[in-house]
């Protein structure tokens, strides 16, 4: 008897590796902004923003699951699943100062100086979550809706450079919001059995 891997748990693996570095990276830098606490200020939609990150991360390891009895892979088909955790691992890198960017203790003027940068990152990767949800996990345009606002919304302020410290406050709180209630809706998500 082998114990022959499936090609799902081959891919995972690779995919399981990027989101690693992602979460690696947010959790480093978040640390490094702790370590010199008293002289960081915290922004708080910045904060917001890093939670929601991870939460995505955390997310796309738990939705990748659903493909698990995809008996093939293309290469195309896994560059396509591929473009989510490697943005969703570039926003994580961005959305932190690194140790290079140490006299960066201003959390908002950090946030401010990268915003329109990771906002368009962040649109480009809900888009690809919307392609991957109809294509490969079969849901509804309908049930896409929510997403497609989202992408609406994030392009919209990365495009037109909108500054404005409200809808940056509104949005993170609505993100926030809407990641914990998805933990008590949308439970088959997040169950792996």
């Amino acid at each position: 008897m082998t114990n022959q891997i499936t090609p799902f748990e081959y891919v995972s693996i690779l995919i399981s590796l990027i989101l690693g570095l992602g979460i690696t990276q947010l959790i480093s830098s978040s640390t490094d902004l702790l370590y010199h606490i008293k002289k960081v200020k915290f922004y708080w939609p910045h904060s917001l923003f890093i939670l929601f990150i991870l939460f995505l991360h955390i997310q796309d390891w738990f939705v990748t699951y659903q493909l698990r009895n995809k008996s093939e892979w293309y290469l195309t088909e896994l560059g396509f699943v591929l473009l989510y955790p490697i943005s969703l691992c570039a926003i994580a890198k961005m959305i932190l100062p690194t140790n290079e960017y140490e006299e960066q203790n201003d959390m908002k003027s950090f946030y401010f100086s990268q915003y329109e940068v990771i906002f368009k990152i962040l649109s480009f990767s809900i888009f690809i979550s919307i392609l991957f949800n109809i294509f490969l996990l079969k849901t509804s345009v309908t049930e896409q809706i929510p997403f497609i606002i989202f992408f609406i919304v994030t392009a919209l302020i990365a495009f037109r450079r909108i500054k404005n410290e409200f809808v940056h406050k509104a949005l993170s709180l609505i993100v926030i919001i809407i990641s914990i209630a998805s933990l008590f809706i949308a439970k088959e998500v997040w169950v792996i059995k």
